[in-house]
């Protein structure tokens, strides 16, 4: 009972930050563009949230450590609510770049500080149904801050005020929850060369997927602004992609449960590639059909992480999954960095469909080289498929086939897995 209630309150935080940061990278997309920026410059601004989520995640560890999780917390919130106000009070531009890096490294702590806190709280028998929760808490929240877009002028500072409004109730449930706070600790470590090594596929998914989320959070939203759609609509075309998010990560799953899981995702990077072509086409007029599209491409491509980690796990063994987890997340934090930065560099030749086109390219070029391998490997034993967040290590240290815990006895009394891996 005790860990429902600390789940629920962590939830809850986590939910209202989320629409609170689901609603500013919308809005801040939009404002650039509505500002007339350069697309070199709008890409490098909302690079740098990726920016600083990335080094927030690497660096914020010993901060959460040493200070304590409620404290961190209620820091990260009202740092998050100053970079939100201090946008909404500066020109769209280059003194953008610092505030959304800011709001990145308070991202990264928020997310640290709820999923270490629910790791150190869930019973090894319910971290699976508490990191299903935390996803669903996640989305939704996510795609619920899209929906707030048109309850404020865009042009004003009253959108960024509601964002910051709906980010500093997150800090509520979490400093009136009375629970000793837990204990961060350092895990092992695996280097990107023998994850390389052990799980090519695994490593150039989770790029993939991290470059693709990035265009879909810093590019989708200039779609909308460019064919001339109102706010409201720009929120639900991009509160479908969260919730196709969503909707996406058990059916795939579970497909990849059943059949070698590199071809479910390279299956789902076809299908990916094959969307954004289609879409190209239908891009002319604002119909029903993009919200289907949006829908569809979301429910793919946020489920590409999950499944690369899934197959990661596959290569190297549970023994060594949360490292693993670690370059992996390293390497997906990479590509949602360098997203914005390529396409915008790419838009003033390609349009505001330019983000579809390079995604396109980049998941068939991966695809194809990954078939090549596929013919050449063997699968190895498959592990059961676990929904996964694209956010901070912690996360994965709830998913239950890391180290024993929660694994089946097939996978987890195999201490030469990776060996076996790296054979192949």
């Amino acid at each position: 009972m005790r860990v429902f209630s600390v789940s629920l309150s962590l939830l809850v935080a986590v939910g209202l930050s989320l629409a609170g940061n689901g609603l500013l990278s919308t809005l801040s997309a939009l404002r650039l563009s509505d500002a007339g920026v350069p697309d070199e410059l709008t890409g490098l601004v909302l690079a740098s949230y990726f920016a600083g989520l990335m080094a927030g995640t690497l660096r914020l560890g010993r901060t959460v450590a040493r200070v304590g999780h409620i404290r961190s917390f209620a820091a990260f919130t009202a740092l998050a609510v100053f970079a939100a106000l201090a946008q909404g009070l500066t020109p769209p531009g280059v003194l953008w770049l610092p505030l959304r890096a800011l709001t990145g490294v308070c991202m990264a702590g928020t997310y640290l500080t709820v999923e270490s806190w629910l790791n150190a709280e869930a019973a090894p028998d319910l971290r699976g149904r508490v990191l299903a929760a935390y996803l669903v808490a996640l989305y939704l929240g996510t795609a619920a801050g899209q929906l707030l877009l048109p309850l404020a002028p865009t042009a004003a500072l009253d959108a960024f005020a509601l964002a910051a409004l709906m980010v500093s109730l997150a800090v509520v449930p979490v400093c009136l929850t009375r629970v000793s706070t837990p204990h961060l600790e350092q895990s092992a470590t695996l280097t990107a060369t023998e994850l390389l090594r052990d799980a090519p596929i695994g490593l150039g998914g989770a790029l993939i997927s991290g470059f693709v989320a990035g265009t879909i959070y810093a590019n989708a939203p200039l779609l909308g602004s460019a064919s001339h759609m109102e706010a409201a609509s720009v929120a639900g075309l991009m509160a479908a992609f969260f919730a196709g998010g969503l909707a996406g990560q058990w059916p795939l799953g579970r497909l990849s449960d059943r059949m070698d899981r590199r071809l479910v995702l390279v299956g789902t990077m076809l299908a990916l590639a094959g969307l954004s072509a289609t879409f190209l086409a239908l891009a002319a007029t604002p119909s029903v059909a993009w919200w289907a599209f949006a829908f569809a491409f979301g429910a793919l491509a946020f489920a590409l992480y999950p499944l690369a980690v899934a197959h990661t796990i596959d290569r190297v063994g549970p023994g060594r999954s949360l490292p693993a987890a670690g370059q992996l997340l390293l390497a997906s934090s990479i590509g949602a960095f360098s997203a914005p930065l390529v396409v915008g560099l790419a838009s003033p030749w390609l349009g505001a469909t330019g983000f579809l086109v390079v995604d396109g390219l980049l998941l068939l070029s991966f695809s194809l080289v990954a078939l090549v391998r596929i013919l050449r490997v063997d699968p190895t034993r498959q592990g059961p498929f676990q929904p996964m967040a694209r956010t901070t290590l912690s996360a994965h240290e709830l998913d239950p086939r890391g180290g024993v815990v929660g694994a089946p006895p097939d996978v987890a009394a195999a201490p030469d897995s990776g060996a076996a891996a790296r054979s192949g």
